[in-house]
């Protein structure tokens, strides 16, 4: 899907915010949770309609991101108040995601 930075932080923000936007609930009580919370058999990578990074226990452990083409990255990180979104067209060996989030968790604290 194409859509500016600006608008995937939105998205962000919505689950950032459990589905609520302007006061409205947009997204069903619980759906967010839902869908950030590790799915069985996973291995501590993936939720139900998000990626986790559970085996870095380095990375913000609560974090959940989209991942899109080629370093695409919408990441919300709950505990820190934080939404990160990352556009750019780089191939998975030259791009470090979890040390972004680590760079940006570290810069707002």
């Amino acid at each position: 899907m194409y859509a500016t930075a600006r608008d995937w932080a939105k998205f962000g923000q919505l689950y950032l915010q459990d589905g609520v936007w302007n006061g409205e609930r947009l997204l069903p009580e619980g759906w967010v949770k839902y869908s950030a919370t590790e799915t069985s058999y996973s291995d501590g990578k993936y939720a139900a309609h998000f990626w986790l990074d559970h085996q870095d226990k380095t990375f913000p452990q609560d974090a959940f991101m989209d991942v899109g083409f080629e370093g695409q990255y919408v990441t919300v990180v709950p505990s820190k108040n934080l939404v990160i979104v990352r556009l750019g067209c780089t191939p998975k060996d030259n791009f470090n995601h979890s040390a972004l989030v680590r760079g940006v968790v570290a810069a707002v604290k």
